[in-house]
């Protein structure tokens, strides 16, 4: 089976976020509009970026790495997979009647979604004062304000559902001395489903030339606050009578859209997207929501539905029904290199048609391309070489639940496809 064409997602992001020096100073007026109509982009000062038309003041603290995401919209595809729990009073509809082998009993659903995603990341919040006690002196914070929004198309659909929502914040919070903590980012979300997350990265965030290494990661369920593992049926891609979520993976097998390889890492499809790209560099940090000593903060919190009593015993009355315990994520930010095709515009920019944007060939059928933007006059058609920005990542959620730890792994690859300006020179390659 196909990927089916997928819808776009417009989600809009306050333009204008800034901080006082008390919650009791007015913000500042800093909406500058132009109303160029079809173009709302503006060229920034590096020439290599459409930016949204506002920004915070030259004078902010430092973003980090999250300045190759400020600003900026990224769209893509990946691969969900999550055993949820499963209801005997209202159970999931099936197809194929499961059956279990001796020693399983039917209290979870493995489903699988390929998905289609997008993120938007505003501007910069700007400085973020928190106040420091006595020695510790006052630090300012940055972050950037974002929203996620991830659709099931594994079915073809006229309006593919929404299977995942995520307001939140990237902050960068600089170095500390009480409690001595060093830089630090901070990701902090909401999830619809009753769960917020504080996850952090206390190590620099690593560069190298060339493309990513990534590696495994499983989704095989373990015992609680134990390593061992306990595989389910509905692992096995070719077995259709299980509790999985579509049951029938055997046109997804011939279509390569859904694989074995698949299930047992889903890092697969990060590796997989990477193939036959020319990636110049790329930049890694990963984020969790349990710090380990000497670091502090970070966690979940979930509604009383989720997390209950905290106890997993099902004849239990007060018993958790899906406790997220912990939040793991790896990141890969890549530079990559392309050529596009500039076809010639020997009029210019005009009031009617101030921009004209390009985009290259994608390397595999249905696959997200970046934008490029001129505001130039193109006196003959050109190939150029470009480069675009790549998010790449790997989430892990543990869900607690019937005496186990479940995996929930979610990954995306997502290109740049708020448009990226192109300077006049590039007509001199």
């Amino acid at each position: 089976m196909g990927l089916p064409i997928t819808t776009t997602a417009s989600i809009s992001v306050p333009a204008a976020n800034s901080f006082g020096a008390t919650v009791l100073q007015p913000q500042s007026d800093t909406n500058n509009s132009t109303g160029n109509g079809s173009c709302p982009f503006v060229a920034s000062t590096h020439a290599t970026d459409a930016t949204p038309q506002w920004a915070p003041g030259a004078s902010a603290a430092p973003l980090g790495v999250l300045t190759k995401l400020e600003n900026r919209t990224f769209t893509g595809r990946g691969f969900n997979t999550i055993f949820r729990p499963h209801s005997t009073t209202s159970p999931t509809p099936l197809k194929i009647t499961p059956v279990l082998p001796q020693g399983f009993i039917p209290d979870n659903i493995l489903q699988l979604n390929i998905t289609h995603e997008t993120q938007v990341f505003a501007p910069g919040l700007g400085d973020v004062p928190n106040r420091g006690l006595m020695k510790q002196q006052d630090i300012d914070l940055n972050g950037v304000p974002y929203t996620q929004t991830i659709y099931d198309i594994t079915e073809p659909e006229p309006k593919p559902p929404v299977i995942h929502f995520e307001p939140g914040l990237w902050m960068h919070v600089p170095e500390t001395t009480i409690p001595k903590l060093k830089t630090s980012l901070a990701r902090m979300a909401s999830i619809p489903h009753g769960t917020t997350i504080n996850a952090q990265c206390f190590s620099d965030p690593s560069f190298s030339v060339g493309a990513p290494t990534i590696p495994t990661v499983s989704i095989t369920p373990f015992t609680i606050n134990g390593k061992n593992p306990i595989t389910f049926p509905s692992q096995t891609a070719k077995d259709p009578g299980t509790f999985r979520l579509p049951q029938d993976l055997d046109p997804f097998v011939k279509a390569q859209t859904i694989t074995q390889e698949m299930i047992n890492d889903p890092n697969v499809v990060l590796k997989n997207a990477n193939k036959g790209k020319d990636i110049v560099e790329h930049t890694s940090y990963s984020i969790t929501t349990q710090t380990q000593a000497p670091n502090f903060g970070g966690g979940t919190s979930n509604i009383g539905f989720l997390i209950g009593d905290k106890q997993q015993n099902l004849e239990l009355p007060s018993r958790a029904n899906a406790n997220a315990v912990k939040m793991e994520a790896q990141y890969w930010i890549s530079t990559v290199r392309t050529k596009i095709r500039l076809e010639p515009w020997k009029e210019g920019p005009s009031t009617a048609e101030p921009c004209r944007h390009f985009s290259p060939l994608p390397i595999r059928d249905g696959e997200e391309v970046p934008v490029f933007e001129v505001r130039f006059a193109i006196p003959a058609a050109k190939t150029v070489s470009v480069t675009y920005t790549q998010l790449q990542y790997s989430q892990n959620v543990i869900l607690d639940f019937a005496q186990l730890s479940w995996p929930h792994v979610t990954v995306g690859t997502l290109v740049q496809t708020s448009p990226t300006v192109l300077p006049a020179s590039i007509l001199n390659q």
